[in-house]
C-alpha cells in the first residue's frame, strides 16, 4: 500500500521549505493538498532539487514539463529502487550498522552517501553487508578499496547507459522531428525494455570477470611460497607498458573531435585486442594513452611488437610511443602504483615516433635471442632519481 505524506513531512524529508513546495505545486510541478500526498513525490522533489543544482530553475523545469508531458514521472519511473520515505542519519548509521564512526564517514565519500541527506534503507542493506564482511575477517583498509572500485566503475556504467541512449536513441528521435509529448512518449516506450537489460548485462560482465579474476588468484597461489607473506599487502611483480599516439592533439584540431574519436576507437580496439592475446591487462585509458601491466616481460615486450607493427600498417592511424619497465608494483584501488610505474610512464614519455623503448630490468627477463635490441646507455628520466638503462626494441619502422 502506497504510504500518503503531509507537506510538512515531505519538507522534513527532502530538506525543501513548505512554501517552496506549494510553489512548485502552482505550477504544476507536485501534486496539490496538505495531506495524502503520494510517496512518489519526495523523489518528484528530490528531481527538482538535482536540476535546481545544476542551474535548470522549477520554472524552466514546468515549462518542459508542459511542453513534453510530465518527465519527472518517467524518471521516477525508471528508479532502480523502491520511493524512499526515510532516512538514517550518521548516528542512527553508527548505532545500527555497529560500525565505527569514522569508518561510515569514509564509506559515506567513497560510495557517494554524502550527497544524500543520510542513509536511505537501501545504503544500510549495504552497510549491513560490509559489517559481515568485516566481521568475518575482511580488513577495514581492503573493504574501503573495494568500495571505491565498485562505486567508480559501475557509476560508469549507469552513466554510460544513460548518457548512450539519450545520444543515440532519444537525440536521433529529435532529429527525426519527433517533439514534445509524442517525443516523450517514444523515448519511454524504448527506455523500459533497455533498461532491464542493464542489469543482467552488468551481472554477465561480472561473472566473466570472476572468473578471470579467479584465475589469476589460483596463479597467486600456486606461487605464493615464493613471496614474502610478511610483504606490504598488495605488492605485485609486473611488466608495466605506457602507450599513446604521437600528435594526437594537433590531429584532432585538423580533423575535428568526431573524426579524432573515430581514430582513437580504432586505435583502442587494437590495443585491446593485443592485450588479450598478450595475457595483458588494460588497468586505464587516459585519453589517447593506455597503460597495460603484463605477468612477465616476454609478454609485455612481444605485445608491444606487435602493437607497433599493427598501427605502423594502418594508414589511418598516426605513430605511436611506447615505454615498458619491469618490477614491484602495488595494487591499490584496482590500479597500481608506485616508483616503477612512474619510470614505466617516463620511458614511454622520453620515446620518438615509432619507437619501442624498454629498461634494463625488462632485458634481464628476456631470452638473449626474444627480441633484437640496441643499447641507449644509461638515460636521466624526468623526476626520476639516477639514471635508467634504456634499449631500443628493433623493428621495421625503428
Amino acid at each position: 500500500m502506497d504510504p500518503s505524506l503531509s507537506l510538512e513531512a515531505l519538507a522534513a524529508l527532502t530538506d525543501e521549505p513548505v512554501a517552496e513546495l506549494r510553489r512548485w505545486q502552482e505550477i504544476g510541478l507536485l501534486p496539490d493538498g496538505d495531506t495524502g500526498l503520494p510517496s512518489a513525490v519526495a523523489e518528484r522533489v528530490r528531481l527538482i532539487q538535482f536540476a535546481r543544482r545544476r542551474g535548470v530553475t522549477p520554472d524552466e523545469v514546468a515549462s518542459v514539463c508542459a511542453e513534453q508531458g510530465d518527465l519527472l514521472a518517467s524518471y521516477v519511473a525508471q528508479l532502480p529502487v523502491p520511493v524512499r520515505t526515510s532516512y538514517s542519519d550518521h548516528d542512527q548509521i553508527v548505532e545500527g550498522t555497529h560500525l565505527d564512526p569514522g569508518f561510515v564517514d569514509r564509506i559515506a565519500l567513497v560510495a557517494g552517501l554524502r550527497e544524500q541527506a543520510g542513509a536511505y534503507p537501501e545504503d544500510l542493506e549495504a552497510l549491513h553487508s560490509m559489517t559481515t564482511a568485516l566481521e568475518l575477517g575482511f580488513p577495514e583498509e581492503a573493504m574501503l578499496q573495494l568500495v571505491r572500485v565498485a562505486s567508480a566503475s559501475l557509476n560508469r556504467v549507469a552513466e554510460a547507459a544513460s548518457r548512450l541512449f539519450h545520444f543515440y536513441v532519444h537525440e536521433r528521435m529529435r532529429a527525426d522531428g519527433l517533439r514534445g509529448s509524442v517525443l516523450a512518449d517514444a523515448t519511454n516506450a524504448a527506455a523500459g525494455p533497455l533498461a532491464e537489460l542493464l542489469e543482467p548485462m552488468v551481472l554477465y560482465f561480472f561473472r566473466k570477470g570472476w572468473e578471470r579474476a579467479m584465475r589469476e588468484d589460483l596463479v597467486l597461489h600456486l606461487r605464493e611460497e615464493a613471496r614474502d607473506p610478511s610483504a606490504v599487502p598488495g605488492e605485485l611483480e609486473r611488466t608495466i607498458l605506457f602507450v599513446d599516439l604521437c600528435g594526437f592533439t594537433p590531429l584532432t584540431d585538423a580533423m575535428g573531435d568526431a573524426s579524432a574519436a573515430d581514430v582513437l576507437e580504432r586505435f583502442s580496439d587494437i590495443v585491446r585486442e593485443v592485450a588479450t592475446d598478450h595475457d595483458g591487462e588494460i588497468v586505464k585509458q587516459i585519453g589517447d594513452a593506455f597503460m597495460l601491466v603484463f605477468p612477465d616481460a616476454a609478454n609485455a615486450v612481444h605485445g608491444a611488437i606487435e602493437l607497433s607493427a599493427r598501427v605502423d600498417d594502418d594508414p589511418d592511424l598516426p605513430a605511436i610511443r611506447i615505454g615498458v619497465h619491469a618490477g614491484t608494483v602495488l595494487y591499490r584501488d584496482g590500479d597500481y602504483v608506485g616508483g616503477n610505474v612512474n619510470i614505466a610512464a617516463r620511458v614511454a614519455a622520453s620515446a620518438a615516433r615509432h619507437q619501442l623503448l624498454l629498461t634494463g630490468a625488462v632485458r634481464s627477463q628476456l631470452k638473449s635471442d626474444d627480441v633484437e635490441l640496441r643499447s641507449l646507455g644509461p638515460s636521466a628520466l624526468k623526476g626520476i632519481r639516477g639514471e635508467i638503462e634504456l634499449l631500443e626494441v628493433r623493428h621495421d619502422r625503428a
